[in-house]
């Protein structure tokens, strides 16, 4: 788990992009939506820097889309299960989220929730992603 925020700038295709450190890697918070839900549920991927291409690729996906769930807005689910307990660890380490002390259940995995509109990073990735790589309707 880190436990340290680094910080990190790159240019892709005349863009300036701030990178997070995760897991030995720098990668790049997507946000973005899912198709299938109330209120046009949050996602967020990960998206691993390629240093020789200077492009990226996909990591994982944090959110878990439970369109069965009842949630808040700007309220999404973490995909503990695919991404460990610790996800949610560096997720508030880097001031993405607050916990909402709920959970989903689906299967046999329970899914705690955060609110993401709290958090003033969040919705300035979430400005950046919608006006550049998100094309809504």
């Amino acid at each position: 788990m880190e436990n340290e925020i680094r910080e990190r700038s790159v240019e892709v295709d005349g863009m300036t992009l701030t990178l997070l450190h995760k897991d030995g890697k720098w990668v790049f918070p997507l946000v973005t939506y899912y198709q299938h839900g109330l209120g046009t549920p949050l996602c967020l991927a990960l998206l691993a820097y390629v240093e020789d291409s200077n492009e990226f690729e996909s990591e994982t996906i944090i959110t878990v889309n439970l369109p069965g769930a009842e949630r808040s807005a700007g309220c999404q689910f973490i995909d503990t299960n695919n991404n460990g307990e610790e996800v949610l660890d560096w997720l508030m380490l880097y001031g993405l989220c607050t916990p909402t002390g709920r959970y989903a259940v689906s299967g046999f995995c329970k899914y705690p929730e955060v609110d993401f509109y709290q958090s003033e990073r969040f919705m300035k990735q979430k400005e950046l992603c919608d006006r550049y790589f998100n094309f809504v309707d």
